[in-house]
């Protein structure tokens, strides 16, 4: 039997590693399609998610039933419950993308542009924080998942300076508020992505070390 959670566990572990790879793509391609104007980038984006949806299902059907035929504690369960929040967050990283997406879509549609400068760094420090947090999985490498979890702040003060832009440009100029709502959007939905991208840490960390940080004073320190 422990041949057979092992066996099982690589498989559940290859998968994850898909999901990420799959939900990475999808981030890439809904920033080239913002940074381009691209509206038909932005559509594969969308029609696209619903791939993410269906390997999230096969994962959580996996996780399922490794607990029900192995039961497994310790170690081996931190893994397959580490796995399963993973999942969980990937799939709602791959949602942000397609909100992102939707909004380009928009934009582009109603020959609107993105004047501030905030979000082309939003998108590079999300992009990178979801690459090293799925390396970190890959190679249980609590360091740089702790590294990923310091980099959370930088993207939630970028995101309230360009609140505090926005409403002042709206205030001033109430015609572009149908774009700044669309910005609004976007930079939420990078934030939401950074976040997701620090809990998946957080469970690195629980897998390898049996440590919860989500809510540690070593955490906070970090933050």
């Amino acid at each position: 039997m422990k041949a057979q959670f092992t066996e099982q566990l690589a498989h559940l572990e290859k998968l994850i590693i898909e999901m990420g790879s799959m939900v990475e793509t999808q981030v890439s391609s809904t920033i080239q399609a913002l940074i381009d104007r691209n509206i038909p980038l932005a559509m594969a984006v969308m029609q696209n998610d619903h791939k993410v949806d269906e390997l999230e299902m096969t994962i959580d059907e996996e996780v399922l039933s490794i607990l029900a035929l192995h039961q497994p504690v310790a170690v081996d369960l931190r893994d397959v419950i580490g796995i399963s929040k993973i999942n969980g967050d990937l799939e709602r990283i791959g949602d942000h993308a397609q909100n992102i997406a939707e909004s380009v879509k928009v934009i582009v549609e109603n020959n609107q542009r993105i004047t501030v400068d905030y979000i082309p760094k939003m998108s590079d420090i999300a992009r990178s924080m979801l690459k090293d947090a799925i390396d970190s999985f890959i190679h249980k490498d609590v360091e740089l998942a702790m590294s990923v979890c310091k980099r959370d702040d930088d993207i939630d003060d970028l995101n309230k300076y360009l609140f505090a832009d926005i409403l002042a440009s709206m205030i001033k100029d109430p015609k572009v508020i149908p774009t700044s709502m669309e910005i609004i959007r976007i930079s939420k939905n990078f934030e939401r992505i950074a976040d997701l991208c620090t809990n998946i840490c957080e469970d690195v960390v629980f897998i390898r070390d049996a440590k919860s940080i989500k809510h540690s004073k070593e955490h906070q320190k970090l933050l």
